[in-house]
């Protein structure tokens, strides 16, 4: 019997009428500014799309800069917002469904790490997952731009990035791409925000993992594997951009940062 994980912020994260959702996102990727950089990963928010869709659409937009005809995995990295867990969780499902459809989910993979790992902190059921939106609010973006491809999602809770990177490790290949899924500060006064939300734009294009000690971003962990990762495999970092939902929501009282990040060779 197939398993399909159901969306469960439709209508809450983005709407849930599949011709808008695809319109909504399409203009999203359609405005953002096309860099010359190949992704081997990038880092993307998780809010509402009307908060931070514009800043997730310049992250997937990067991803025109693959070959388009190829198969590719994205390896979703996103932490655990409401259920408490040691060590990650797999999406292990058959597929996951939006509004724009189903997408497979590369289960063979996810066996073939359990196997090669047996003592690694793993929560093998896929409660973690049901309400999480960190994951989730990404792929319609993957369906909007890519041909051929299947996911790989990863939750975390309460780990050592250290294992993080382990995952990213054994996932990462030519044709996989990571997706970290990341706020920036939350809830601070916009100039206050801005200036706590530099100390994560300064760790991911120095790589240099020590200012995340002042960077508040929800997915830390997942974005201090990604630049351990990168320090080791030699890839570069830049910030694509940024903003807060002041931008996008008009009150700069009290706001969440969003940014938009990317790694290549």
């Amino acid at each position: 019997m197939l398993t399909v994980r159901k969306p469960a912020v439709a209508n809450l994260f983005y709407t849930g009428d599949k011709e808008r959702l695809y319109y909504t996102v399409k203009s999203y990727i359609e405005k953002a500014p096309l860099y010359p950089y190949k992704p081997e990963g990038l880092i993307s928010p998780h809010a509402g799309y009307m908060y931070s869709g514009i800043v997730a659409g310049v992250s997937y937009k990067q991803l025109l800069n693959l070959d388009l005809d190829k198969h590719y995995t994205f390896l979703l990295i996103g932490p655990s917002h409401y259920v408490y867990l040691q060590g990650i969780s797999f999406g292990y499902y058959d597929f996951w469904q939006t509004p724009l459809g189903n997408v497979k989910v590369a289960k063979e993979k996810i066996e073939a790490f359990i196997k090669s790992y047996p003592n690694f902190p793993i929560t093998l059921n896929t409660l973690p997952h049901q309400k999480e939106h960190s994951l989730e609010v990404q792929v319609p973006f993957l369906q909007v731009i890519m041909k051929n491809f299947d996911i790989i999602p990863v939750v975390y809770g309460d780990i050592d990035s250290i294992y993080v990177k382990k995952v990213i490790d054994f996932f990462k290949d030519e044709n996989t791409v990571v997706i970290i899924s990341s706020d920036l500060s939350h809830y601070y006064p916009d100039s206050i925000a801005r200036e706590i939300d530099k100390n994560c734009h300064i760790a991911v294009e120095r790589l240099n993992e020590t200012y995340l000690e002042n960077c508040e971003a929800c997915g830390k962990i997942g974005i201090e594997a990604m630049i351990k990762y990168a320090k080791e495999n030699g890839l570069k970092a830049k910030m694509l951009d940024y903003k807060t939902s002041g931008d996008t929501g008009g009150d700069y009282s009290s706001v969440v940062g969003y940014g938009s990040y990317i790694f290549y060779k």
